[in-house]
């Protein structure tokens, strides 16, 4: 059997947006295509004898949807425009059914299937050749770029239709100048529950928010559903069959990114909105990020109604993924499945039944079908079982240790080296967020690195979330401090429990937080014989200043304002650029050029500080990449940054 190669991210294929029906189950299959650089998303559907059948060939196909006896999706075009498509589910010729100027970047249909509910975005044409790209930019709002986007656009429309599945008419109900995300439609066809931004029109300060509003098309009227939790970050919302209440997951966003995902109830007969009793230390939703760099093109819906009283959905614990359901007359919650596993995605079958995609540290993906009430689960198709009948995933164990000043219990995970050799290097690999996790879910990266012959340790230290809020915040105001120690006690713990580890080749690596605290080790310790930062965060004073989230996120994480508080002595000390000086390890700095998060300058700094102090030390930039091009940039340039950290680690 042959480990995971760096190059097996073309072989591998990655699935999400299940729609389950009695008689067979689509979903979308990712696979990244090594001619054409770019990722190919096609349809496929799970018949009942459990063959596979493509439905669409090429391309970027999303959101399927079956009314009737048609599947609707949307399907980008030579514009790169989406638009929305229609084909017999029995098979046969798709055919476009609308043909906006703009692009049709989201879908919902109304209950009874008669409408379907669309978010068109309409951006002014721009002469690229005429222009030369030498037009100003003009700024007016602080808030002005995000990562993935680039700089935000100023004269975009977006538009909320209709398109009228018997009559094939398309209608305009609403234009906005700001974003929206559609969400649900109710029953009658009359409201529309989206998420908006609070205050698109601030220009002088950053807007965190996203509220649930309830546009309502027969009257005219929007109702602000979440405006009892001002500045709140909602990520859900679901009108109950019968159009007596909302499901709403979401936080106030007291403590950031930090705050614990919660179900809520709107009731919308008396307008209030509620919090069911329920388990607080568990992140309800996907709204809190699961680190892995498999994943594409989830559906992001965390639950669904099941009737009237009934409401399911998926939770994050512990580096694992939970069911819950609520039941309206109660007004109660309990957990209904639980599993050492990651729920990518999940759809309703009927009232009883489930279809989902899941994975775990050794698996890339399957789909499953699951009884909520008898606990049958079955697989129904797993399309890397070719690929799996030659290669062989590396094994990972699960585990937990204690903090050197005993107050906590960390979880971490360690994938063995696949190797002849008696023992082999150790790489320690630090998440981003901070506010993230790693759990039991596929990460392709850690899979290859073990083909390569490291071993690979990865924890969750304090600050990372699904261990309740009193962990996750532990990091703020305090960076470099709990975390380090948890990181560094990680290390001794894999030493003396894991075999096969050569002691003399401990390495460390690590991306945007990540990336702050490989700095800040490297800055404190000379333990590792070799580093890989990765898009670190290490100036906060630049960040604070340049990236897309800077004022908010530098100030809630440090816990001061930089201007307000006066807080620079603090901002520096935070800084692992102040201890650049200090670094004697080896480094090799990697950094995508369109990076808005982190901006290059950060990893600029760091390679100017440390080639100042004679300390071995290069700096790779990747053109054309976000901050996230480790999980969804360019293959070509994915396989080159692998290649990269190999070769750096492999020189030591």
């Amino acid at each position: 059997m042959t480990a995971i190669q760096i190059t097996d991210l073309y072989k591998l294929k990655s699935f999400s947006q299940p729609f389950g029906t009695p008689d067979r189950t689509f979903f979308v299959q990712t696979q990244m295509n090594k001619e054409k650089n770019d990722y190919q998303a096609n349809i496929l559907a799970i018949e009942g004898n459990g063959t596979v059948q493509p439905y669409t060939n090429g391309g970027k196909n999303l959101q399927p949807i079956v009314v009737g006896n048609s599947l609707y999706y949307r399907h980008q075009d030579n514009q790169g425009h989406y638009q929305l498509m229609k084909m017999p589910v029995d098979g046969g010729v798709a055919t476009p059914v609308t043909k906006e100027n703009g692009s049709v970047d989201d879908l919902r249909f109304s209950p009874d299937g008669t409408l379907a509910f669309l978010k068109v975005t309409l951006s002014p044409e721009k002469d690229e050749e005429k222009d030369q790209g030498l037009t100003p930019r003009h700024l007016t709002k602080v808030q002005n770029k995000a990562d993935g986007i680039g700089w935000l656009p100023t004269e975009n429309v977006y538009e909320l239709k209709t398109f009228d599945q018997e009559t094939g008419e398309t209608k305009l109900i609403k234009s906005f100048s700001h974003d929206f995300h559609l969400q649900d439609v109710s029953a009658d066809t009359q409201e529309i529950a989206y998420l908006a931004a609070e205050h698109p029109d601030w220009t002088d300060k950053f807007d965190t928010s996203q509220a649930v509003y309830v546009y309502n098309r027969q009257t005219d009227q929007t109702t602000w559903v979440t405006a009892s939790i001002p500045n709140g970050v909602f990520t859900d919302a679901a009108f109950s069959p019968d159009q007596s209440r909302m499901a709403i997951i979401g936080s106030d966003y007291h403590a950031y990114s930090a705050t614990v995902n919660q179900l809520y109830v709107y009731d919308t007969k008396s307008n209030e909105l509620t919090k069911p009793a329920q388990d607080e230390q568990v992140n309800v939703g996907y709204g809190n990020p699961i680190a892995d760099d498999w994943t594409q093109n989830p559906s992001h819906v965390s639950g669904f109604w099941v009737d009237n009283d009934t409401y399911l959905y998926t939770a994050v614990h512990h580096g694992h993924s939970q069911l819950y359901r609520y039941h309206a007359q109660e007004n109660t919650t309990e957990k209904v499945h639980e599993a050492d596993r990651h729920i990518v995605d999940f759809a309703m079958i009927d009232n009883q039944n489930i279809v989902f995609v899941h994975s775990t540290a050794e698996k890339a993906g399957e789909i499953r079908a699951l009884n909520i009430e008898t606990k049958a689960e079955r697989i129904l198709t797993n399309p890397n079982a070719d690929y799996e009948s030659t290669h062989q995933y590396a094994p990972t164990e699960s585990f937990y240790y204690k903090t050197a000043d005993g107050k906590a219990e960390v979880q971490g995970w360690f994938t063995k080296a696949q190797t002849n050799n008696d023992t082999a290097p150790l790489i320690l690999y630090i998440h981003g967020g901070p506010h993230a996790a790693f759990a039991n879910t596929f990460f392709q990266e850690f899979q290859a690195l073990a083909g390569e012959g490291f071993n690979v340790l990865y924890v969750n230290p304090r600050g990372s979330t699904s261990y309740g809020e009193d962990f996750a915040t532990d990091v703020m105001g305090h960076y470099g401090e709990n975390d380090y120690a948890d990181v560094m006690t990680a290390v001794d713990y894999a030493l003396t429990h894991f075999k096969g580890i050569n002691p003399d080749k401990v390495f460390v690596a690590g991306g945007s937080y990540g990336g702050f605290l490989s700095t800040w080790i490297i800055g404190h310790t000379d333990r590792f014989q070799a580093a890989i930062v990765q898009r670190p965060a290490i100036d906060w004073f630049n960040l604070y200043h340049n990236s897309d989230i800077g004022v908010p996120f530098v100030t809630m994480e440090l816990g001061a304002d930089l201007y307000k508080d006066k807080a620079y002595q603090l901002y520096w000390e935070k800084s692992p650029l102040a201890y650049a000086d200090k670094i004697t390890t080896p480094v090799r700095i990697q950094h995508g050029e369109a990076d808005r998060r982190c901006p290059p300058s950060q990893s600029e700094a760091l390679f100017t500080a440390v080639k100042r102090t004679g300390t071995e030390c290069d700096y790779i930039r990747y053109p054309k990449s976000f901050h996230g091009f480790s999980r969804n940039g360019k293959p070509s340039l994915r396989v080159q940054r692998m290649q990269d950290i190999v070769d750096w680690f492999k020189k030591f």
